[in-house]
């Protein structure tokens, strides 16, 4: 069988994947850094705040015990991660650095969230939600 060469189908599937690139492309690009970078970091376990860091001093090894393993929290250079976890996915991990406000960095294993505060509250607000 011989191929015609592009269709109409084909050039309506390019046009709308190069809109779906563009669109992400100015998202991440013009939207996202628009968010205020944090000054605070919260840390909850089983959603009680054990522990308030400022973003702005670098602390290194903050380790958070819980029932079911633990986690090791770095700050540095305004920006937080965890470094190491004993949960066995390690998603907290690869999550990688965080500074801007709302953003978080959450270990169901062992029901831990560090979250990203500042003056800045209202990027942060609740913008929806489910039933």
């Amino acid at each position: 069988m011989k191929s015609k060469g592009m269709v109409k189908g084909d050039r309506l599937l390019f046009v709308v994947l190069v809109i779906i690139g563009l669109s992400t492309f100015v998202y991440t690009q013009f939207v996202v850094p628009r968010q205020s970078k944090g000054t605070m970091v919260v840390v909850e376990i089983d959603g009680e705040i054990v522990d308030e860091l400022n973003l702005n001093e670098n602390a290194h090894n903050i380790r958070y015990e819980t029932a079911n393993g633990y986690n090791i929290l770095e700050v540095q250079d305004g920006k937080v991660r965890i470094t190491e976890a004993d949960c066995p996915d390690l998603l907290c991990v690869h999550t990688g650095w965080r500074e801007r406000v709302g953003q978080m960095i959450v270990c169901l294993p062992h029901r831990l969230i560090v979250k990203i505060v500042g003056e800045d509250e209202s990027q942060a607000e609740l913008d929806g939600f489910t039933y």
